[in-house]
């Protein structure tokens, strides 16, 4: 195209296309619609003639108020044909924001849709002109009833003169009208065509909404001028997505941080947790990875053949835009085998402003200026980090009716101040560090860009979102737990939640940490593009931290067909009236929704077997992270069998671990634990508190702290012989169980297995193991502390006093946490010291709780264990 052309000029040359496939728009119900560009070309430029008769004058404003669809696509070209200037609105606006928009934009004629026809009303467009894009020829506002005989020229229009109106998302307010002329569209798509990115042949995925400039431009202009097929997918879930990829031939991806994120994460959870092919195929991921990293070569499409081929045989490029793409999501993808470019852009810059060139990318960076334009970072600080300022045919000459936020948006000498802060490096690539004012700034004057932290804490597969923000004078976070990741963890998900943030804190400076965070499930609101609306974020922390939840669920299909069935319907009924301050809805979650945790949750679950006659296993209800999911294994499960049966077996499945061991195994463990005491006093001089008043015999527990994955090790060598005949562990199953070394380990040192998953099982071996007159190490609080402080016990250790009444030892752990913290994997020299307590009956801790209730029982143990604690510390 001429420096000096209009987007008038390309797309009236559509018909060059002929009948190779200008759209393929997938559908809900199955089917795919497929337009040539010769058909494309005709519909456009009849809608274009429609509108020259309707009395259309060229520069008129005319709204588009639909989702996705070729008819969207052929309505925007022959609007562009007739000369007219586009209103896009994005569908989901409120209605407040709609007639903000509508009146703002001075428009008199709409495109929509039928489902859109209510709220369009509703916000003052009831009088415009409307076209509807779905509706059948007999409807009088239809799309058809506007066709005319097919424009034979285009108005004249100069490349100065406004092209398109778009909106800014309101991450932070109210939405600004953006003019934007065909002069700065126009520069843009030839700074990218230079590179021969999209070609002829190619099929582009766009599953992005086109009223943003960045899809509208790179995913549905570039596609067109250059005659490749625009693939729309008939939704924007995981499923459509993988549909058309797979079935589109798909060799391009326009799409956001967010989507990629979510692909790159997926591909390798699948590989990474699949079975033998896809386990190997992980390992040649981590080798492709380390292949682009260190020599730049792309081998994923070729190590990973087969994973290509079904998700998406063609694809090669993936173009991200919108917001800043992580350097670990682009080298995990380029892992893959995808070429990753991404670049930097406002709508107030046509969306291009810096780009990675091909065969150059600067992965994590936004990239080179593109051809003729200029940055300068703005009072850069100590680190060079400053305000992005932008200069440019690409920048628009400023906002619709808004001459205060126009004073705001340019300097004096006619820079563009982006709003974002950034920093080049030597080379000239820019590096973005977040928002002007998104920036946080505590009372101590510290600033904080909220991305970088986000990204941080992000890294945890037990997050799905999280966004930070100040609350009350200090940094907090939002967090959205991904429960699918959970469902398999076991535990609580405020445990293991508060781990996780624990984990990645420390890789952040310390004002830069969380000095709190809530748990909510309610949606986080972002833009389309994938950014928060950082301004609605407030109440929802509020909301989180009072424990109140999202508002009214909405039924599913699903939903309702499942509660049909009569046994899940009195199990749902019953529920209901177990709690009947709260309105229980599938998605209720009994830890974050009803307080309830892994404990109580399966005696619930014995409760239903008892009432209902249903056999739901410790796994089916350790599954269960939701009401839906607990009515689908009460869906699925037998007749339950007795009570007293379903405890022996219990019983006999861990007899391989509780019965003695034989005289080459006592041996071996004799052996093991002589070198265990030498190691331990040589690594970490072990010093031992107290263990003269251990009693040699049971039944006897030692409850000590747990900071590190040597505890146990440290533990084992500062109890005396006289006792090691006699000890019984509790070890974690998927941690120790799952290969022949550990299993080894777990006879030599009389450990059974404990299942996060199955508590009451583990509590019953643990009851079974004292009824023997046994000494039972159980360490309360399940997780290794992830900063080395003393955490809850939980109330499994007081439900095993309550049903033996068995003596209790307090013990206290010092040092370990230096010596080996949890994100360590190996362990350093640092003194360590074991503390025991004198024996506790069971009567005294009851009094000292004041209850035989499990948690306070648990509570005043973990009292007599900080006692020990502070005596350390002094």
């Amino acid at each position: 195209m001429p420096a000096a052309a209009t987007l008038i000029d390309p797309l009236g040359a559509l018909e060059d296309g002929g009948d190779r496939p200008a759209i393929r728009a997938f559908r809900q119900d199955g089917t795919v619609e497929t337009i040539s560009f010769r058909d494309l070309a005709q519909q456009a430029r009849r809608v274009a003639g429609g509108l020259r008769a309707s009395g259309l004058e060229p520069g008129e404003f005319v709204g588009i108020y639909a989702p996705n669809s070729p008819a969207w696509i052929a309505a925007r070209v022959g609007l562009l044909l007739a000369g007219g200037v586009a209103v896009s609105l994005d569908s989901d606006l409120s209605i407040e924001q709609l007639r903000q928009q509508l009146a703002d934009s001075g428009a008199r004629r709409i495109f929509t849709a039928g489902d859109h026809l209510d709220t369009l009303k509703e916000a003052g467009g009831g009088e415009l002109e409307t076209w509807l894009l779905d509706a059948g020829e007999d409807d009088p506002r239809s799309l058809a009833r506007l066709l005319d005989e097919p424009l034979a020229e285009s108005p004249k229009v100069a490349a100065d003169e406004v092209a398109t109106l778009f909106y800014t998302s309101g991450t932070t307010g109210q939405p600004k009208g953006v003019p934007l002329t065909h002069r700065n569209i126009v520069g843009n798509i030839e700074a990218i065509l230079a590179h021969n990115l999209v070609k002829a042949a190619d099929s582009v995925l766009l599953p992005l909404p086109l009223h943003h400039s960045y899809p509208f431009i790179v995913g549905m202009l570039i596609p067109l001028i250059v005659g490749a097929t625009i693939v729309l997918p008939a939704g924007v879930s995981g499923p459509e997505i993988r549909r058309a990829l797979a079935e589109g031939d798909v060799a391009v991806v326009v799409g956001v941080p967010r989507l990629y994120d979510a692909l790159a994460s997926g591909l390798t959870q699948r590989l990474r947790t699949g079975g033998g092919v896809e386990k190997a195929m992980y390992w040649l991921l981590r080798l492709s990875g380390l292949l682009r990293r260190r020599f730049g070569v792309r081998w994923g499409r070729t190590l990973l053949k087969p994973l290509h081929k079904r998700v998406a045989p063609k694809l090669r490029l993936l173009a991200s835009g919108g917001a800043k793409l992580e350097a670990e999501t682009s080298w995990t993808l380029e892992a893959f085998g995808w070429m990753v470019l991404s670049g930097y852009g406002l709508v107030e810059t046509a969306s291009i402003s810096t780009f990675n060139p091909p065969g150059r990318a600067r992965l994590g960076s936004a990239g080179l200026p593109a051809p003729g334009v200029e940055l300068r970072i703005a009072e850069p600080n100590a680190q060079g980090h400053g305000e992005v300022q932008i200069k440019g045919p690409n920048v628009f000459q400023g906002y619709r009716h808004n001459p205060e936020a126009n004073a705001e948006a340019f300097t004096e000498d006619g820079w563009f101040r982006s709003g974002d802060l950034g920093w080049r490096d030597e080379e000239g690539y820019l590096w973005l560090a977040g928002r002007v004012k998104e920036m946080i700034v505590l009372p101590d004057g510290k600033n904080i860009a909220p991305e970088e932290v986000e990204a941080v804490y992000a890294e945890s597969p037990y997050i799905r979102e999280i966004a930070v923000l100040e609350h009350g004078g200090q940094l907090v976070g939002l967090v959205v737990p991904d429960l699918e990741a959970l469902r398999g963890a076991g535990g609580r998900i405020e445990d293991l939640i508060r781990i996780a943030l624990a984990e990645n804190g420390p890789r952040l400076p310390a004002y830069k940490r969380l000095g709190d965070w809530a748990i909510t499930r309610e949606r986080l609101p972002r833009t389309h593009l994938g950014k928060f609306q950082r301004h609605k974020l407030p109440p929802i922390y509020e909301r989180a931290e009072r424990g109140q939840g999202p508002g009214e669920a909405v039924w599913s299909d699903a939903d309702n067909e499942l509660l049909r069935e009569p046994r899940v319907r009195r199990v749902f009924d019953w529920l209901q009236a177990k709690f009947p301050d709260r309105k229980l809805s599938p998605d209720t979650s009994p830890q974050l929704d009803l307080g309830i945790d892994s404990l109580a949750w399966v005696q619930l679950g014995l409760e239903i077997e008892e009432q209902f006659a249903v056999a739901l296993s410790e796994e089916a209800i350790g599954r269960t992270l939701t009401v839906r999911d607990l009515l689908r294994e009460v869906e699925a499960a037998p007749a339950a069998e007795a009570g007293a049966d379903k405890q022996r077996a219990l019983i006999a499945e861990a007899e391989r671990w509780l019965r003695p061991r034989g005289a080459l195994l006592s041996a071996g463990a004799a052996t093991l634990h002589v070198l265990l005491k030498m190691l331990c006093k040589l690594l970490f001089r072990l010093r031992v508190e107290g263990g003269e008043a251990l009693p040699g015999r049971g039944p006897i527990i030692i409850a000590p702290n747990h900071v590190s994955d040597i505890d146990p090790f440290v533990l084992a060598a500062a109890l005396p012989g006289r006792v090691r005949g006699e000890l019984t562990w509790g070890a974690d199953r998927d941690r120790l169980f799952g290969n022949p070394a550990g299993r080894l380990l777990a006879r030599l040192g009389h450990l059974f297995p404990v299942d996060d998953r199955a508590p009451a099982a583990s509590l019953a071996v643990a009851a079974e193991v004292l009824s023997r007159g046994r000494i039972l190490i159980w360490f309360p609080e399940e997780w290794r502390s992830p900063d080395g402080g003393l955490q809850r016990f939980l109330p499994g250790i007081g439900r095993i006093l309550n049903q033996t009444h068995a003596r209790v030892v307090p013990c206290y752990i010092a040092g370990a946490f230096e010596a080996m913290p949890r994100q360590a994997r190996l362990p350093r020299p640092h003194p360590v010291t074991v503390h025991f307590g004198p024996a506790v009956t069971y009567d005294e801790l009851k009094a000292a709780a004041g209850s035989d209730d499990d948690k306070a029982l648990a509570a005043a143990l973990r009292d007599r264990v900080a006692l020990l604690q502070s005596r350390e510390e002094r």
